[in-house]
């Protein structure tokens, strides 16, 4: 298995800018500061109010009640907070002493809530850590210390429109050739365009430049995980590579825009890289039916080193100065249960972060979850900084740059000057 942590993350953003420049508080990610609690075997008592967003914020009450049934003296509440609020809720409420027990942490927000403090360590054994994908662990870590437990994760493969690529005698890509090759082949039998790639911050970029960036080899941080390492070479090969797909027409510079759905289902631009929420958001515009006899998926071509594609999702967290610390963590502990997860799954469709829980029905027998297993093996996510926001902006800037015909080059060398200027953040 290839799981590799540039670290997690692909749930959307606000206030990490300001939160990282504020630095970290003096004990975040050293071990010592205090002790990491214990969390025995006995039933959870008291409230826990947890905080969540998004479909999990709106489904996480209801679905609690099952630990409820095996805690009686337990009571959960959630209240669910909209995307654009959280880190400005956050901060307000490490501030003020004013925190929940719990919280839902879109896992690129990892490093900012360190940085502002009030997260507690994750209590040793609370749960088994190899149970976990290897980046979805690992991307909760910041500096050897554990602040959250992997919830679910997602990843992206390709999806196409395999009736058309069958008329067109096109099979789908296994490396970077030939999906460029493909594109080409679904142009030329009578697409506006063979792919649909994002284009800038709107639509972040680094969510296919990353993984681009690893597949020929690169690594964003060193070893010990506290400084940039860009690779200049690999990073030039994956600036060239995302920016061929526009400058030869193969994708428009719009990105995915506003029609990118539409224009799948009407063939004209029949290919795209996305996570699994797709199936349901075409199923929803055409229908079920429409997509099983149409739609096809696959694992992201591979570069020269790998196939790695970007993994992103959600962690738990418990707050240092929760009322119910006790009870929160054993919530999160039963979350983390593979039977727990797979429950989870079939109520909003989020892939288990727990391996096991993908060893069964229905992700080996239906194509489309066989193909998000099997990619799950090769991923690659964001690193836990507080300045990957302001870095992965800059990247987007110079991405755009070289998808107007500017030099991969030029802009692989001005990102490594960025790196070098801005730090991790902390």
């Amino acid at each position: 298995m290839r799981n590799r942590a540039l670290a997690f993350g692909a749930i959307g953003v606000v206030g990490i800018l300001a939160l990282a420049g504020c630095g970290r508080t003096d004990d975040a990610g050293q071990r010592g500061g205090s002790e990491a609690a214990t969390v025995d075997e006995s039933p959870a008592k008291g409230a826990i109010e947890v905080w969540a967003m998004g479909e999990e914020g709106e489904n996480l009450a209801d679905f609690a009640e099952g630990f409820v049934k095996d805690n009686p003296d337990a009571k959960v509440s959630v209240t669910s907070i909209p995307w654009t609020d959280v880190m400005t809720k956050y901060q307000t409420a490490v501030a003020a002493g004013t925190v929940p027990d719990a919280i839902m942490i879109g896992s690129s927000l990892l490093p900012a809530m360190v940085a502002a403090g009030g997260l507690a360590e994750v209590p040793a054994d609370l749960v088994d850590e190899d149970a976990f994908n290897e980046t979805a662990l690992e991307s909760t870590e910041v500096e050897g210390t554990s602040y959250a437990v992997p919830w679910y994760v997602e990843t992206r493969v390709m999806y196409y429109r395999e009736d058309l690529a069958e008329k067109a005698g096109a099979e789908a890509p296994k490396t970077w050739d030939d999906l460029t090759a493909f594109a080409a082949s679904m142009k030329a039998n009578g697409a506006d365009y063979g792919i649909q790639l994002p284009m800038g911050d709107a639509e972040d970029s680094t969510q296919v430049i990353l993984p681009f960036y690893a597949q020929a080899g690169g690594e964003v941080l060193n070893d010990a995980g506290d400084a940039y390492a860009w690779d200049e070479a690999a990073l030039t090969d994956a600036l060239e590579y995302y920016g061929s797909f526009f400058t030869d027409g193969l994708a428009p510079m719009s990105g995915y825009g506003d029609a990118q759905t539409a224009a799948f289902a009407d063939g004209s631009n029949p290919t795209f890289i996305s996570g699994p929420w797709m199936v349901g958001v075409l199923g929803d515009q055409e229908s079920a039916e429409w997509v099983d006899e149409n739609v096809g998926t696959a694992p992201v071509p591979a570069g020269t080193d790998n196939n790695d594609s970007y993994l992103g999702g959600g962690h738990l967290g418990v707050f240092e100065d929760a009322k119910n610390a006790d009870g929160a963590w054993k919530l999160v502990r039963w979350l983390s249960e593979p039977e727990t997860q797979q429950k989870w799954f079939e109520t909003v469709n989020a892939l288990p972060a727990v391996s096991s829980a993908l060893d069964s029905e229905p992700f080996t027998s239906d194509p489309r979850l066989s193909v998000l297993n099997e990619q799950l093996e090769n991923t690659v996510a964001p690193p836990s900084v507080p300045s990957w926001n302001e870095m992965s902006a800059f990247i987007e800037t110079e991405a755009e740059k070289v998808a107007n015909g500017s030099s991969a080059a030029e802009s692989a060398s001005a990102i490594v000057a960025k790196a070098e200027s801005l730090g991790t953040g902390w």
